[in-house]
């Protein structure tokens, strides 16, 4: 489950291309966004805070919702019932990936609540994990505050995304000082799930 998670966390910060309403393959991209207000109308997106990565971990294929298997379209309705903008994404793992090879993922990225979010579902509809960017940071548990302090005295933080799967949540954190820039995974309880410098 760890290298699962792991190769979710590479790629859920895909920023998306402009798209139509047919499939197309994106890599390094921003993308429209699928208004479900109104049936498959696109509307351009607002999705300034999620971070481009490259796609070499995969491929990843814009989707219309019609097009969704039933129960990853289901499941997602019927959590976020009133999400906006939003835009689906099928994913393939390539063999790296450390990702079920025999399988297909799908993300969505949408807004509500007022915050943009990512997340994940299988084939089945099931739920993987979902992200957000967290806009202030003041709201970080105080172990974790104490783990930046303790360990990385004199460094700023620059971004945060709260993550959160069937097993855990973790708040992703990238620090800077200088010209030195780290990435962290830390759970709530302060412990550095994972560290990349």
């Amino acid at each position: 489950m760890k290298k699962l998670t792991s190769a979710f966390m590479l790629v859920a910060g895909l920023a998306l291309s402009s798209c139509d309403n047919n499939k197309t393959e994106t890599s390094e991209t921003t993308a429209t966004m699928e208004n479900t207000a109104a049936t498959d109308t696109m509307v351009t997106p607002s999705m300034d805070n999620v971070a481009n990565v490259s796609a070499t971990e995969g491929k990843s294929t814009t989707m219309n919702t019609a097009d969704l298997p039933a129960p990853v379209s289901t499941t997602f309705t019927k959590k976020y019932p009133k999400a906006e903008r939003v835009v689906w994404m099928q994913y393939e793992p390539i063999e790296y990936d450390n990702m079920a090879m025999d399988r297909q993922y799908y993300y969505v990225k949408y807004y509500t609540d007022g915050s943009d979010y990512i997340s994940w579902y299988d084939n089945n509809g099931e739920w993987v994990r979902t992200s957000t960017k967290m806009e202030n940071t003041s709201g970080l548990p105080d172990p974790v505050n104490a783990t930046i302090k303790t360990q990385y005295p004199g460094y700023t933080i620059s971004e945060v995304d709260k993550e959160n799967d069937k097993d855990r949540e973790m708040y992703e954190i990238e620090l800077n000082k200088g010209d030195s820039k780290v990435k962290l995974k830390i759970l709530p309880n302060g412990e550095i799930f994972k560290k990349k410098s």
